[in-house]
């Protein structure tokens, strides 16, 4: 074993050139953790076609179906947010106070729903609540809607920007 010093008694700190091995080797790790989840971010998964046949049979026709498909994908990180995967909300819907729904409880903030199922049957019921058209004319004109019914809050241009990116994603690519 090369070494360079002590470090406790009885241990040694490697050499400077295995040090830098080492320091590469994390370095690698946090790179490819990043590329992986940005990989992750940019491909279709089989999450996005469920919710998608979901829709289909709560519903919703399938243009319609396409575009509140991408919201979610939008909403939850391509389906891979911890409110996604633990609380099975694929929109980011929080508990309703005004409106029936099929939530069973609150859990960070946001609706928890027994199934997915149960999670698209209330997005139906919020849908029919707030009274949107049954068919759009683009992404901007959907995800415009929701603006005007203060469904989010961020900056309306990057809401279109990101449905946009993961209905053409999932649909036209």
């Amino acid at each position: 074993v090369i070494t360079s010093g002590t470090f406790w008694p009885g241990l040694h700190t490697p050499a400077p050139c295995l040090q830098r091995l080492a320091i590469l080797v994390m370095l690698s790790g946090i790179i490819f953790l990043i590329y992986n989840r940005r990989k992750k971010m940019n491909t279709c998964n089989e999450q996005g076609f469920i919710i998608y046949q979901l829709l289909i049979k709560q519903g919703f026709n399938p243009d319609t179906a396409k575009l509140i498909t991408a919201q979610a994908a939008f909403e939850t990180g391509n389906f891979t947010s911890p409110i996604y995967l633990f609380q099975n909300n694929p929109w980011g819907m929080k508990y309703p106070k005004s409106r029936d729904t099929t939530a069973t409880a609150e859990a960070r903030g946001h609706a928890v729903y027994s199934t997915l199922e149960s999670a698209v049957q209330d997005y139906w019921l919020y849908y029919t609540y707030f009274k949107y058209p049954w068919t759009w004319q683009s992404v901007d004109d959907f995800v415009t809607a929701l603006k005007e019914k203060k469904y989010f809050e961020s900056p309306l241009d990057n809401y279109i920007k990101g449905v946009k990116k993961y209905h053409l994603l999932y649909f036209y690519a």
